[in-house]
């Protein structure tokens, strides 16, 4: 990653850290991504366990807050890290958010079984895997399509919003997601080749790719779980 210095929109001057080598930064950006499957694959040993579940009948309302806070709380800290350039509240930020996001998104996965996660994680592979690549070989394309993405995400989920108030089958939408998503993991991709190597970068453009990849997987598995259905 950052080869392509000189057609980012981002402004690297206020994200000026000790930088790391290139083979450093891709790897601290891999292996967080790994940890946060980690922490995903042991809210699925959580959520699945009965004492956990009656607890969460009766306090889904809490749990899901107090969860929600704690994902915004972790990106804000990554965030406030990334323009200090502050190696510890990257950290402590990270922590924060792949353990509630992780376990949030855990949730999503308790109804399905192991031959659906597995054909889920093997598409979401792949998809990761075409899409981070395009993001780096064609770093001009996916520097426009932005605001194009952004916009078309809300207006799926405001739609989603509509059809399930309805009462409307949303497989449509899952595939448009997976689509969405699929393109901001090139986008995201991009990003991390445009700010200066450092730990704090290599922290929060993690995230930012795992919740992109988080996305693509839980819209694969629900579009997998409808047709097993």
């Amino acid at each position: 990653m950052n080869e392509f210095d000189g057609i980012s929109p981002i402004q690297n001057s206020a994200m000026e850290g000790k930088p790391i080598s290139i083979r450093l930064y891709n790897f601290i950006i891999a292996a967080l991504i790994f940890i946060g499957f980690c922490v995903m694959g042991a809210g699925c040993y959580i959520t699945r366990d009965i004492h956990f579940l009656m607890y969460l009948s009766s306090h889904a309302f809490s749990v899901m807050g107090i969860t929600f806070l704690g994902t915004i709380g972790g990106l804000i800290l990554m965030s406030a890290a990334q323009s200090r350039q502050s190696v510890p509240m990257s950290l402590g930020g990270f922590i924060l958010f792949i353990t509630t996001f992780g376990f949030i998104s855990s949730i999503g996965v308790m109804a399905a079984d192991l031959p659906a996660i597995n054909t889920a994680f093997t598409a979401t592979a792949a998809i990761t895997v075409i899409f981070g690549a395009l993001g780096v070989l064609f770093p001009r394309f996916f520097a426009k399509i932005s605001g194009v993405l952004c916009g078309a995400l809300l207006a799926v989920v405001l739609v989603e919003i509509v059809l399930m108030f309805m009462g409307i089958d949303q497989t449509a939408t899952d595939y448009v997601i997976v689509v969405l998503f699929a393109c901001f993991i090139g986008w995201d991709t991009y990003c991390a080749t445009q700010v200066p190597p450092t730990v704090p970068n290599a922290v929060l453009m993690a995230s930012n790719l795992f919740v992109d990849i988080m996305n693509v997987f839980l819209r694969i598995l629900s579009i997998i779980n409808r047709s097993n259905n």
